[in-house]
């Protein structure tokens, strides 16, 4: 006859097995740093992009690969404003004016799903986030994107003859009195100005004769 302490043995070992199942399981989820980009694309297409307009899709796309890139060179810790604004750098002016205009639209949405799937993410060492923008700093760091894009094609693209005096009284007046930027008024500064990048694909001049599409009104 099997004694009780042989099933109470069993019943032990089996949920010992189980437990060490599923610290191995947690294990095998752990993806390299590497794969963090790729990974949180891939979640963002599958959380936002399949809801949004193919124009803002493929807007979002381009904003959040190269947000990413930047991300990459950092530490475990992602600063929100320091990456947005090299961002936004980055493009300068061979990103329309719509195009900022449709970052504009979507970057609440886009900061929300950064800071809850970035620390989210299996590492075996968890991102964290920092300064995250508030509406009034997003608004600041964007106008001021516009305004040196505007400069420097007023200027010749010669960036050390672009004061902070400059860009701060042109900033005050891409806004309106609800502090909202005035994409008529953009349209009309950058419109002129927006150079097409040298190494653009197919693709990328379909995407941008998409943004052409879109007027100061779409954004009302």
């Amino acid at each position: 006859m099997v004694k009780q302490g042989h099933y109470a043995r069993v019943s032990r070992q089996k949920k010992q097995r189980q437990l060490k199942q599923r610290h191995q399981a947690h294990a095998d989820r752990v993806i390299a740093p590497a794969a963090v980009a790729e990974f949180l694309q891939v979640r963002y297409h599958l959380t936002r992009g399949k809801q949004q307009r193919p124009v803002l899709r493929k807007t979002m796309q381009h904003f959040l690969t190269q947000w990413l890139a930047q991300a990459s060179a950092s530490a475990t810790t992602w600063d929100v404003t320091a990456l947005t604004t090299a961002t936004l750098q980055q493009f300068n002016r061979q990103l329309p004016w719509q195009g900022y205009a449709l970052i504009d639209t979507a970057f609440a949405d886009l900061q929300a799903f950064l800071q809850k799937e970035v620390p989210a993410v299996p590492l075996a060492t968890r991102l964290q986030l920092s300064d995250p923008l508030t509406v009034t700093a997003w608004q600041r760091v964007l106008t001021t994107q516009l305004a040196v894009n505007a400069l420097l094609g007023m200027l010749g693209g010669q960036l050390e003859t672009v004061t902070t005096t400059q860009v701060d009284q042109l900033r005050a007046g891409l806004l309106t009195t609800t502090g909202a930027v005035d994409w008529a008024k953009a349209a009309s500064l950058l419109g002129p100005v927006t150079v097409v990048p040298e190494d653009a694909d197919a693709a990328t001049h379909t995407w941008l004769a998409q943004l052409a599409k879109l007027t100061p009104k779409d954004f009302d």
